[in-house]
């Protein structure tokens, strides 16, 4: 399966570096996935959706907050709202990790709240379907935004929250994408990211 995936970016001397966690990149080699990580460069991304004729999932990755004023920040917002319109045509699933996740609410019309508490630290979530046939679920979270259900879009529905009742973990009500909070590709097993991708991809 081919993947696409959007870049994280930090500064470098003069310049900046597009990139990828290598949690990311064990799993797509321990899973035998064909990935291109696409650059936060509008004409470049552009062109490589352009061509790109085999792609399986769209995941919109973590890092960086979404709506910093930076020219950064406001590329990389502008790159992944082309991948996810991109999907939407080309009826692809998505799936949205910690920031991915705020950008999909955002993009269906939904808002990001202010928390505390969420940054490197264990949380404990409550599923309310039988998504992952457990209740409750341990997971670890590093995110200092996060989504309330009075600022969640209307088209997603929820799949997860925490003790707070933010929420953990969404899924379009009508198209093949999920959103989650919390980052399944820095656990070990990485038994959550494969049902997560497998319900995506085995139900398009």
């Amino acid at each position: 399966m081919k993947i696409l995936i959007s870049s994280n970016f930090k500064s470098h001397f003069d310049t900046h570096i597009d990139f990828i966690e290598h949690h990311w990149i064990n799993f797509f080699n321990k899973k035998n996935y064909n990935f291109l990580l696409v650059p936060n460069s509008i004409k470049l991304a552009d062109k490589l959706i352009r061509n790109e004729k085999n792609c399986g999932l769209v995941i919109l990755a973590g890092g960086n907050d979404l709506f910093k004023k930076d020219r950064l920040t406001i590329t990389r917002l502008k790159v992944e709202k082309k991948l996810l319109n991109y999907s939407l045509k080309k009826k692809i699933p998505v799936l949205g990790v910690c920031r991915g996740m705020q950008l999909i609410n955002h993009f269906f019309g939904g808002k990001i709240d202010k928390i505390k508490n969420h940054m490197k630290i264990k949380s404990k979530i409550f599923v309310k379907n039988n998504f992952f046939k457990k209740k409750e679920l341990s997971v670890m979270c590093y995110h200092n935004y996060g989504i309330k259900n009075s600022s969640k879009a209307k088209i997603l529905k929820t799949i997860a929250v925490d003790k707070k009742k933010n929420i953990e973990m969404f899924e379009h009500k009508n198209k093949k994408i999920i959103g989650v909070m919390f980052h399944p590709e820095r656990e070990n097993n990485y038994k959550k990211l494969d049902l997560i991708i497998k319900k995506l991809i085995n139900n398009k």
